[in-house]
């Protein structure tokens, strides 16, 4: 894929392997913008996950401990769901680890601990209209450029209801915040700040659990990485450079 290194040209560093974990959907298909814009010197691996077998947090972890790289520095990035993943990684201590970045994401339940019974009414049926989930304002706020809607709408058609169920079950009852406490490596915690999704009290909570995380707040909604492409291109480009071993 082209890469466009506009706005961020001055920043030279040798290369280094950003292993971006997607959100819900599990495609991948999402960081389209984001890697259009990464310098040559980002070189990027996109995980995706099964899209017709539920693979709880659990499954997923082996399965991407696998697909890491086997030389050379990396930074992982979990978007939204993948970000107790990250976590969950840097905890396994994989040589060449030397950042994780989160990005819209949560170290627990994202509605807040009170609200962990609502798994129990979590079922494929909710998500028979995910497809329409295209034009949510929650997801895109005032961003939703018809592209950006195209996008959206092709990463959830590839994942059936039953899937995304269960990732988001998996959401409600996920607790890392030891393992974000005893991250090995610096972090990067990227927000939105009209994020209607993951609100603002877990940024709160990540950057109580660990006050040295490096903090970078976006005016930008849920999909950040998609709805502010350069700017987050910028600010990994520039967390790459500092953390590379």
């Amino acid at each position: 894929m082209k890469n466009n290194s506009q706005g961020i040209a001055n920043i030279i560093i040798p290369n280094v392997t950003i292993v971006l974990m997607p959100g819900l959907d599990g495609s991948g298909v999402l960081f389209r913008p984001l890697l259009e814009r990464l310098p040559p010197e980002i070189v990027p691996q996109v995980i995706t996950y099964p899209a017709t077998e539920p693979m709880g947090y659990a499954a997923l972890l082996p399965m991407v401990m696998s697909a890491l790289p086997k030389s050379g520095p990396f930074a992982v990035l979990g978007e939204s769901f993948s970000g107790p993943l990250a976590l969950m990684i840097a905890a396994q201590r994989p040589s060449g680890l030397c950042g994780v970045i989160l990005c819209g994401t949560f170290v627990r339940n994202p509605l807040g601990p009170r609200w962990g019974w609502l798994r129990h009414l979590v079922t494929p049926a909710l998500f028979r209209w995910h497809s329409h989930l295209a034009e949510a304002k929650a997801l895109l706020g005032g961003y939703g450029t018809p592209e950006l809607r195209r996008l959206l709408r092709e990463a959830l058609s590839q994942v059936s209801p039953r899937v995304l169920a269960h990732r988001v079950r998996e959401v409600l009852r996920v607790d890392v915040r030891a393992e974000l406490q005893q991250c090995p490596v610096p972090v990067l915690d990227i927000r939105g700040t009209r994020d209607n999704v993951v609100r603002s009290h877990n940024a709160r909570e990540v950057r109580l659990l660990r006050p040295d995380v490096q903090t970078a707040d976006l005016v930008a909604p849920h999909l950040i990485l998609q709805t502010q492409p350069e700017a987050t291109a910028r600010t990994i480009s520039e967390f790459a450079r500092k953390v590379r071993v």
